[in-house]
């Protein structure tokens, strides 16, 4: 995407028509937005505590704020947004901002905070038991073919696949909700750009939209993502809401199904035989749980 100018400005995501993250800092360090920085601190302050690890600070210690710790702190979180982004946006030094401007204003500063408290947000969000049953599907259903999917063979393209994987295995590095759901939409954009490359190329058997969501399933299966049920949640509890109906919405709707799938599938939903279905996945069960110990209880 060659686009002139703009400098720092492709930090990807929701705002590429926005400002710039760097921008959006630079902004806030001017010496007339210190009354918004100051409210900024005082509410990450009120979540980490005198700590600056959300426990409760000591008894008799007097603070310059009310500290919270993480009680409600996805309403807290929604709240506190919401009041910024309106203060912003009547602030003078924000008032040449587009409506999409104002939006990237919005998740540049969830951005900000997350990357102060969203190690804290994420432990709220979790279920280690539904990330850890996925993570046992996903290795256990690993014997499924693209074809058993029904993935168009036009585009059963390793390296691409490999590549899209890839982008979704780095959700794990990221913190803020908006740079984990960015890694799915990179690994969406992979998947698009390999469908419409056959698109052209093919005339007689092109693919389309409904192309989409059994390739992204099998990368989806194939990746293995860690944690990738509380990241789905996390997600889904932090992640500005406006952001979510754009591209990155669809992805993210795409990705649940997806998740969903891995869950329920059986013969019926697949292109395999079901005898050769059920042996498979009974072995792999077996050698898995084998390997990582039964459920608790189990001598």
């Amino acid at each position: 995407s060659g686009s002139s100018g703009g400098g720092a400005g492709g930090s990807g995501g929701p705002d590429d028509a926005g400002i710039a993250y760097n921008d959006f800092i630079g902004r806030l360090l001017r010496p007339e937005c210190a009354e918004l920085t100051q409210e900024l601190k005082l509410f990450i302050t009120s979540v980490l505590g005198p700590n600056k690890d959300t426990s409760p600070p000591p008894k008799g210690l007097v603070l310059p704020y009310t500290f919270y710790g993480t009680y409600m702190l996805q309403q807290r979180c929604a709240q506190f947004f919401d009041h910024m982004q309106k203060s912003m946006s009547e602030h003078f030094t924000w008032k040449d901002l587009s409506e999409t401007g104002v939006q990237s204003v919005r998740n540049h500063l969830e951005k900000y905070v997350m990357s102060k408290i969203g190690e804290y947000a994420y432990k709220g969000a979790q279920d280690e038991n539904a990330d850890r049953e996925l993570s046992r599907r996903m290795e256990v259903l690993d014997f499924i073919s693209p074809e058993a999917l029904e993935v168009n063979p036009n585009v059963q393209n390793e390296v691409v696949l490999t590549i899209a994987q890839d982008e979704l295995r780095k959700m794990n590095h990221h913190k803020a909700p908006g740079d984990k759901i960015a890694c799915v939409v990179k690994c969406a954009s992979v998947i698009f750009s390999v469908l419409n490359l056959k698109r052209g190329s093919d005339e007689t058997s092109r693919p389309g939209a409904d192309d989409f969501l059994p390739i992204f399933i099998y990368v989806v299966l194939k990746a293995k993502v860690p944690h990738l049920y509380s990241n789905c949640e996390y997600i889904q509890n932090y992640h500005n809401p406006r952001a979510l109906m754009s591209k990155a919405g669809y992805c993210f709707v795409n990705l649940r199904s997806a998740v969903e799938f891995i869950m329920t599938l059986d013969a019926s939903v697949l292109k395999m035989d079901e005898d050769d279905f059920n042996r498979k996945l009974s072995e792999a069960e077996k050698s898995y749980d084998a390997l990582h110990g039964k459920a608790p209880g189990a001598v």
